[in-house]
């Protein structure tokens, strides 16, 4: 997608993808298919959790710069664009959920802590980030007694994670999280924690750089999944931790605000990673119909199966449409609508559920068959975004909160 200019003027989304995007396109799908999707497989039930991170996988995918693609060029990145990401983690999606997890929360909070840490800190994290191709990074927001309210402009929401500010300017950080990808793993944190609680957590809370050495953090349990299993999710201490004041992340009070300003195509990158594995699914399952013989006949000879493959292609192209055009937003609509990002991650997780669960029908019973079928893989996948990245009805109930204010305020 790019933008063209009209007889009027006006800039307006281009439904196609630009030369240097279709390359990006085409290097990640033969990486994914090629590489990736075998590897995840062969990792997946690996008893140690760290032994399910395909490592090699990840430190080449760091020298050919998806890790960082989401920096500045000065930083060494390449200031990838929201459609950028939204192709990047679609492909890599394409071949293992899991390991597009991995470096979807690396571009998110790269993002985050470049734009708002200064001096020394963001230095610090340059140098730990840049410097080994297999350093992973983590945004903890979800936590045991709040899920995904977070997501939900509620003013009466407060995390229940607190930092205190000390009397030399440092900073004491107490509270747990969990659910959180990349945390067993991470190096670099991203945490957010109430500052002033008499306040709603948009103009309360701060977010905070931290690092996995630091004393008074710890990662207490790692989640067993049957989803994403190619990325570990923690569930996180933070006992005393004192951090020194360039750890705070812009302003006292306002990173959750800065945050999600910065990450506000956030969504619509999760809506993309479960594209990716559903089109998986969708071509998986097309594969066998054309060649598993059932009645004398392809399963793809069969009216019934042709319309349920017809009905997955539509979807997933409609999903597509409005991720696209969602990220060609984000960066070109002057007028912006925060709804579309929730709008395109839900749209897009119903539709990969549906896809996959249909695309298992067509597989019949050795669709459950342990390791024999890599059906059953998309289908756990996908319904982990049900609820990662903020459950389903939280963007729902955004979406509604944010339609009435506009109401009120004369706006559709």
């Amino acid at each position: 997608m790019t933008s063209t200019d009209t007889p009027a003027g006006s800039v307006r989304p281009h439904f196609g993808l630009s030369p240097e995007l279709l390359a990006l396109q085409e290097e990640v799908r033969a990486f994914s298919r090629d590489r990736l999707r075998a590897r995840a497989r062969e990792l997946e039930w690996e008893v140690n959790p760290r032994d399910r991170v395909a490592w090699d996988l990840l430190e080449e995918a760091s020298g050919r710069g998806w890790r960082t693609i989401g920096l500045p060029l000065e930083a060494g990145g390449r200031g990838a664009s929201a459609l950028e990401l939204a192709v990047l983690i679609e492909e890599l999606a394409y071949g293992d959920m899991g390991f597009a997890v991995l470096i979807d929360q690396c571009i998110k909070v790269e993002r985050i802590i470049y734009a708002l840490a200064a001096g020394s800190a963001r230095d610090q994290f340059l140098a730990r980030f840049m410097n080994n191709p297999k350093c992973l990074l983590s945004i903890c927001f979800t936590e045991p007694e709040t899920g995904s309210d977070y997501i939900i402009d509620q003013h009466d929401f407060h995390f229940q994670t607190r930092a205190e500010r000390l009397d030399d300017g440092r900073w004491r950080l107490n509270g747990a999280k969990h659910f959180i990808s990349n945390a067993p793993d991470a190096d670099v944190l991203c945490v957010f924690a109430c500052t002033n609680p008499e306040r709603p957590a948009a103009a309360g809370t701060s977010a905070f750089l931290v690092f996995a050495d630091d004393p008074g953090f710890e990662v207490v349990h790692v989640h067993e999944k049957m989803s994403q299993r190619g990325n570990n999710n923690g569930r996180l201490r933070f006992t005393d931790l004192v951090l020194p004041a360039d750890r705070l992340l812009g302003e006292a009070d306002s990173g959750y605000a800065g945050s999600r300003y910065i990450l506000k195509e956030s969504a619509i990158t999760a809506g993309a990673t479960t594209l990716g594995t559903a089109r998986a699914a969708y071509e998986l399952a097309l594969e066998h119909a054309m060649t598993r013989i059932q009645g004398g006949a392809p399963l793809f000879s069969h009216a019934n199966v042709r319309c349920r493959l017809a009905e997955m292609y539509c979807e997933l192209e409609a999903a597509r449409s409005l991720i696209w055009r969602a990220a060609w937003a984000v960066e070109n609509d002057p007028d912006y609508d925060f709804r579309m990002s929730s709008a395109a991650k839900v749209h897009a997780a119903e539709v990969a559920m549906r896809t996959c669960i249909s695309a298992a029908e067509i597989f019949g019973g050795l669709s459950i068959m342990y390791r024999e079928s890599e059906i059953n893989k998309f289908v756990r996948d996908c319904m982990s975004f049900m609820h990662s990245d903020g459950a389903q009805d939280s963007h729902r109930l955004r979406i509604a909160g944010m339609t009435e204010e506009m109401v009120a305020r004369g706006l559709r």
